[in-house]
């Protein structure tokens, strides 16, 4: 073999040994917590609790150690949690109801029923005021708190709504499931639809993008004019949740392939993935000051990571 054919065969080996982008050796997680079952994370305003939403109700845990502080009892299963962005309240979906609790005082503080079935997304509004709920029957729901009728409903889907948002200026509502997105205005027109599949759907800080769980595709569609700005790939699984961060630099997505995958939205590049979980991730979580990132399994597995160390690597 001459020199010039052996340098290329070193050369194409070392190339396919090398680790796949963001896949290196593992980060540890700061902390891990193993319950019975979990079905939603939400970290509190000021990011000194996790939420995290179960057969039996809300629980809080705290920042960093995951030790039990506190919790909200429900008759029934919690399928997803919100706070308000001023702190003052804590609302949890069950089947056919939304409860909300005055989260400083931990008392119940109003009750939303209806013949809907199970809610499995709810957002606030920047005004703490309103909730907008997405329900088991394909129906999105503003409601608000206190008040015994909603402010509109719409039935915008063909089955369940598995995630609902709210821009950060109360401008822009979505909604996602199995059949397609949506982008609300305000008064409940749709502006746009986006075909397919839409497990869960984020915002991005200045409301210029929405993130969509596509299926096994990440998508980002330009909220002004409706059109698909970028589809990251790189999930084997379908992306049950989308998150942007605090600063919105980065994207996270966490997938039934058991991984979450950090993301630089605007370069479309993976910058990191996490394969902790044995089972589907079912949530991710940015902490407020954008310092942590939490991540729940279908398994009941809760982890807690250090972001900046994830993105170092090891």
């Amino acid at each position: 073999m001459k020199p010039v054919q052996v340098i290329m065969v070193v050369f194409v080996c070392i190339w396919a040994w090398r680790p796949a982008q963001g896949e290196g050796t593992p980060v540890p997680p700061l902390s891990t917590l193993k319950l019975d079952a979990l079905y939603e994370l939400s970290f509190t305003p000021d990011g000194a609790f996790l939420g995290v939403a179960t057969y039996r109700g809300v629980f809080l845990y705290t920042i960093p150690d995951l030790e039990e502080a506190k919790s909200f009892p429900l008759p029934g299963v919690a399928y997803c949690l919100a706070f308000s962005p001023d702190g003052h309240f804590l609302a949890a979906g069950t089947y056919g109801a939304v409860w909300v609790w005055d989260f400083t005082a931990g008392e119940p503080a109003s009750t939303y029923e209806g013949n809907f079935g199970n809610v499995y997304a709810l957002a606030f509004t920047p005004d703490s005021r309103r909730l907008l709920i997405g329900t088991g029957e394909g129906s999105l729901i503003l409601w608000e708190v206190g008040e015994e009728e909603p402010l509109w409903a719409r039935k915008a889907h063909s089955s369940s709504v598995r995630g609902v948002a709210v821009s950060s200026d109360g401008a822009l509502y979505a909604s996602g499931g199995m059949d397609q997105g949506i982008l609300w205005s305000r008064s409940g027109e749709v502006l746009f639809t986006f075909p397919g599949k839409a497990w869960n759907v984020a915002f991005s800080p200045d409301g210029y993008f929405l993130a969509v769980g596509a299926g096994k595709v990440v998508e980002l569609w330009d909220t002004a004019v409706g059109l698909c700005y970028r589809s990251l790939w790189e999930h084997t699984g379908c992306v049950w949740w989308v998150e942007f961060s605090p600063d919105g630099r980065l994207l996270a997505s966490a997938s039934l392939d058991h991984t979450v995958r950090l993301w630089d939205p605007e370069e479309g590049e993976c910058l990191a993935v996490l394969p902790a979980h044995e089972d589907s991730v079912e949530c991710v979580r940015f902490s407020p000051n954008g310092r942590f990132l939490s991540s729940g399994a279908g398994d009941g597995t809760l982890s807690l990571w250090d972001l900046p160390t994830l993105l170092q690597g090891p």
